[in-house]
């Protein structure tokens, strides 16, 4: 309350009690009967609180009890003077405040002020001269001033009281909330966990610097734009920002594992805990999700998975193989000995050449398998790349003669010497050039391989594209090409692409479908300059960039 608004108040009251001039002169008339008692009621008043243990806590200092007992004396020469200017009402207000300074109970300061208003009208009566009717008259008027100053007093120290206790509690407020600051920057800063805010409409508020370190980006580079199309595989798109949207309508926390993106073209799989921001209204006004990085966990699982199944497949092989062997061996003892006794019968002889073929088929079906599940133990050399694809194309030669074929290879200068399972690699090579070739059904045929720089986060890498202008895959084909036993082939056994990429995750590498739009298919191998050989382990999921 300022000074005029305060003087303004006084004013108020003044006509509240009735006040007039009448009453200030007679104020005036008693303060000769009561001044030789002023020093006598300041005494009182600061013995009585001395006394009480509860206010004389407050007033252990003689220096402040000896100043205030010279503010009360010059208050009660103010009271008598009745000069009711500004600074007048201020004089009230700062004693009011004192109050609270000094901090001494209210109720006790009241109590105080009623017994000098007790002694004061003591003086008046014991000096009076006059009518009781007089007396009576001063009295009251001299009551309708301590009245008002009572009242400035008490409101002086409630509002400062209130102002004080709003003040602390604001310190507080903001102790508190610097705290929970301090603690929500610290797990932010060192969360070992991804925390991401969204708005409503699905762009980025604020990610933390673990997502930061994670993802390649900065929040300065991606704030304000939307989730979904910076960090999520556009199959992933839809689902998600429907997900958001239910979770805005019903409020429910969530969760979910869905894969994000990194600035490099990684893919991490990501499992989600989402909850809804809400105002003090109620309206939701973004989404906290908290995510937990699983991307290795989820390898590791389907490693063991992986290596259950082989395992399984491996005994299921050798007790086949087993058993099969003699059946077959007999098969073709027993055809050979046809094969005499049916010379000179060409029909014959054709059906027994059949059931050669067939047998011939059965074991090789049954190695292929066998292969397969077996544990994969690299027989590593150093040699040129290229002399493994060579090698391949060399071997499908009876695929390829007498067709109208271009068989293309381009280096570009890529130093292409690399430790590899020269084996191994060429039954890779071989893999994909027969595929190519099945799958160019009419010629002319045109089949390229392209060798090129390539790097992942462990270093540099030769990336080799293997490309025809046959009739390409479809979403399935991407999809499954690497399953064991899928097949498109009316013959095979689904085991070839599968073998290939045990092979080239046993060398540290990669396998996967280029991007050709609709015409032809080209498949994308990653061989690392140097790598840590795992035995039949597949190696790190990696990044390659071009």
């Amino acid at each position: 309350m300022n000074e005029r608004e305060l003087y303004e108040q006084f004013e108020r009251l003044l006509k509240f009690v009735r006040w007039s001039r009448q009453d200030a002169d007679r104020v005036r008339r008693l303060a000769s009967l009561i001044e030789p008692s002023f020093d006598r009621v300041v005494d009182s008043f600061y013995d009585d609180l001395l006394r009480e243990p509860v206010t004389a806590d407050h007033l252990r200092s003689q220096e402040r009890v000896a100043r205030l007992r010279v503010s009360l004396r010059q208050w009660l020469e103010e009271l008598f003077a009745v000069e009711l200017t500004r600074e007048y009402v201020h004089s009230r207000w700062r004693a009011g405040r004192r109050h609270v300074e000094i901090g001494v109970p209210q109720v006790y300061m009241a109590l105080g002020l009623g017994r000098v208003r007790g002694h004061l009208i003591e003086a008046a009566m014991s000096g009076w001269q006059g009518d009781s009717a007089g007396l009576t008259s001063h009295v009251a008027s001299l009551n309708k001033l301590i009245d008002i100053d009572q009242a400035l007093i008490e409101h002086a120290y409630e509002s400062e009281h209130l102002a004080r206790q709003q003040r602390a509690e604001r310190r507080r407020f903001e102790a508190v909330l610097h705290q929970e600051r301090e603690f929500s920057e610290g797990l932010l800063e060192h969360a070992q966990a991804i925390i991401l805010v969204l708005d409503t409409e699905g762009h980025i508020v604020r990610f933390n610097p673990y997502f930061a370190e994670l993802s390649g980006y900065q929040l300065d580079d991606v704030a304000g734009q939307s989730w979904f199309d910076r960090f999520l595989p556009c199959e992933e798109r839809e689902k998600l920002r429907g997900l958001l949207e239910a979770m805005l309508k019903d409020g429910a926390p969530t969760r979910a594992i869905s894969p994000i993106l990194t600035c490099d073209g990684e893919e991490r799989l990501i499992s989600w805990s989402n909850k809804v921001l809400s105002d003090t209204h109620g309206r939701p006004v973004g989404v906290l999700a908290v995510g937990h990085d699983i991307t290795e966990l989820h390898q590791s699982q389907a490693r063991a998975l992986q290596a259950e199944r082989l395992a399984a497949i491996g005994r299921m092989s050798t007790g086949l193989a087993h058993e099969s062997r003699n059946a077959l061996q007999r098969i073709q003892a027993n055809s050979e000995v046809l094969e005499g006794e049916l010379e000179g019968n060409p029909t014959a002889l054709q059906c027994v050449a059949r059931i050669q073929k067939a047998g011939h088929h059965l074991n090789l079906l049954l190695e292929e398998v066998r292969s397969y599940a077996a544990e994969i133990r690299l027989d590593l050399s150093t040699a040129l790349l290229s002399s493994a694809w060579r090698e391949a194309w060399r071997l499908l030669e009876d695929q390829w003669r007498g067709r109208d074929v271009e068989f293309r290879e381009e280096t570009h200068d890529v130093d292409l010497e690399l430790a590899f399972d020269h084996f191994r690699i060429v039954q890779v090579f071989r893999n994909l050039l027969e595929n190519s070739l099945a799958a160019c059904r009419t010629d002319p045929v045109r089949i390229v391989v392209i060798a090129e720089r390539s790097r992942s986060k462990e270093g540099e890498a030769v990336r080799v594209r293997v490309c025809d202008n046959g009739e390409g895959m479809g979403p399935e084909q991407r999809r499954r090409i690497f399953e064991p036993f899928y097949t498109t082939k009316s013959k095979g056994t689904g085991l070839g692409m599968a073998l290939a990429h045990r092979y080239m995750e046993a060398h540290g590498g990669a396998i996967e479908v280029g991007e050709t739009g609709n015409q032809g298919t080209e498949i994308v191998l990653y061989f690392p300059r140097r790598f840590e050989t795992n035995d039949s382990l597949p190696g790190k999921a990696r990044a390659w960039t071009g």
